[in-house]
């Protein structure tokens, strides 16, 4: 799951980027000074990058088994300026801490190797 998180964190970051400055860049250049290059380049860079970032929040939500609503707002902090920040920040967060006790957990569980199973298993014993 590490993998996958990070490929979604480098997609919500790209993506993020792209976004806010074809929302705050882009777009104010369009209407106000007539200027359509930012939103021409930026805005088809973010159209080609949103579905690679679609795919890896869907991968994420799959591997981590998030309810539905959370994967979709996830998926949708792609559509709105600096959430696709606060999304990253909040899943990693959760997929992190979520690592963190699986690893505790796998720590502190007895082995339960060969040598408690040949003992039971021992005639001489």
């Amino acid at each position: 799951m590490a993998g996958a998180l990070t490929r979604y964190r480098v997609m919500a970051n790209i993506v993020g980027t792209f976004l806010v400055v074809l929302f705050f860049v882009g777009i104010p250049l369009q209407v106000w000074a007539h200027n359509t290059v930012v939103v021409a380049i930026v805005g088809t860079v973010h159209g080609f990058l949103y579905p690679v970032f679609l795919i890896t929040g869907l991968d994420l939500s799959i591997r981590a088994r998030f309810p539905l609503w959370k994967a979709a707002l996830i998926l949708v902090a792609g559509t709105v300026p600096f959430f696709s920040f606060v999304a990253e920040r909040w899943v990693t967060t959760d997929i992190r801490a979520r690592l963190a006790a699986h690893s505790d957990d796998a720590a502190a569980a007895p082995s339960g190797g060969a040598s408690s199973s040949h003992a039971a298993t021992d005639p001489a014993s």
